[in-house]
């Protein structure tokens, strides 16, 4: 998978006897922009799609016998299709075989989404926008004051249960200062979890920093929590069936570090499970990889599970503390201090909108007034508001971002 770029009028082939041409199959996005307009347009497909650009309808290249009977247009004609039936019509040769035929006693479903872009656009922008018009690209909003949007990608799988949202697969949490520091060093952290198991690997992940850092996992029979601290592994287990009344049933899971007492803990399903002196007075070795849940992000380790609820606290939780965190009046709520991710796989948007940085849901003046807070030093931006607040994709936000956003909300752009 790769992004390339052409002209329309190179895309089309001079074939001896003129017939379509310059199709491509299984496209997840496709933009199409003339250089003297300020506006494109971007097409994200939901499961891939067919297309083909042309400066010629498919009458003109039915009329012509011979490419030099073409005149091209100065329109450019966008083919969007669910697909074509492969080579081969057995009049002379080989007939298409099954598997690239498109019946036609069947009925054909695709999707995809059309709206405007900038023409300025970077190919990383257009590629983003499109990630987050796609199910794939689905976005959950922490409900923490952090605010990340985290993205469900390729490496994991939205579904929708008889309990609720929940995401199967690796899903990695964007860098936050707040959230990486309260995960490193000598700083007390809990991270819960409440899933599924659907599977018994060897290695059945629930969250993780890195091999060399901390996870909490489930194997056959026990129960794991461990940090590296001092070069050591530190590790803690509870023994436990992981087969009979433990499958595709509902558990409350956490990891919990005691950075002021020296001590790991397991929390399981209404119990403090299991403790154990980490036997130094060394913290949490630091990690530049990504939180991820479902997997590790040093060694690949996976899962087999699907996964509702994930939180991470900057606190060692008491066994009542988790207990009162599944109902309607929880110890410490997602505004807390202490709470530095909080994310219920029900909180589903289709990603910030980029320019939205009051984070409202809408683009208005107040984003102006917000930005130039920002620019002016008086405020400070979380992690999803600075997210949408670099417009312009240069990785820094300054008075070009808000020159971006005053031309959108003056609809000047």
């Amino acid at each position: 998978m790769g992004i390339w770029s052409d002209t329309v009028s190179h895309l089309f082939y001079p074939y001896m006897k003129a017939d379509d041409t310059g199709t491509m199959q299984d496209v997840k996005w496709v933009s199409v922009k003339n250089n003297n307009k300020d506006t494109s347009l971007l097409i994200a497909s939901e499961n891939g799609i067919e297309m083909s650009a042309l400066h010629f309808t498919p009458q003109d290249l039915h009329r012509a016998d011979h490419p030099y009977k073409l005149s091209p247009q100065k329109e450019t004609y966008l083919n969007l299709n669910y697909g074509s039936m492969g080579t081969g019509t057995a009049t002379c040769g080989q007939g298409t075989l099954e598997k690239y035929r498109l019946s036609s006693g069947k009925t054909y479903n695709w999707s995809y989404t059309v709206i405007p872009v900038a023409s300025s656009s970077s190919e990383k922008q257009l590629s983003d926008t499109a990630a987050k018009l796609r199910s794939d690209g689905i976005c959950i909003q922490d409900k923490s004051n952090n605010k990340l949007s985290v993205s469900v990608s390729s490496g994991a799988e939205f579904k929708t249960t008889t309990v609720g949202n929940a995401v199967s697969g690796s899903v990695s949490v964007p860098h936050c200062d707040n959230l990486d520091k309260s995960l490193s060093g000598k700083n007390s952290f809990t991270v819960e979890a409440n899933f599924i198991p659907t599977g018994n690997p060897q290695f059945n992940m629930i969250g993780s920093k890195g091999d060399h850092a901390f996870g909490l996992r489930v194997e056959n029979g026990f129960v794991h929590f461990f940090i590296h601290a001092g070069g050591e592994w530190r590790t803690v287990s509870y023994t436990t069936s992981t087969t009979d009344g433990w499958l595709n049933k509902m558990h409350q899971l956490a990891g919990i570090y005691d950075a002021e007492n020296d001590m790991i803990r397991i929390y399981c399903d209404g119990k403090m499970a299991a403790e154990k002196s980490t036997g130094t007075s060394a913290g949490v070795t630091e990690s530049s990889y990504n939180f991820t849940i479902g997997s590790c992000p040093e060694t690949n380790r996976g899962s087999q599970a699907d996964f509702y609820e994930v939180r991470v606290y900057s606190k060692a939780l008491t066994a009542a503390e988790l207990s009162s965190q599944n109902t309607s009046k929880p110890a410490y709520s997602p505004d807390s201090k202490y709470v530095q991710l909080w994310l219920d796989f029900d909180n589903v948007s289709e990603g910030n909108l980029i320019g939205d940085i009051d984070l409202d849901g809408k683009i208005s003046s107040a984003d102006l007034v917000e930005l130039n807070g920002y620019l002016l030093g008086k405020t400070k931006f979380s992690a999803g508001q600075y997210s949408v607040g670099d417009l312009n994709g240069d990785g820094k936000i300054d008075v070009f971002d808000m020159i971006e956003l005053r031309k959108i909300v003056t609809g000047n752009n």
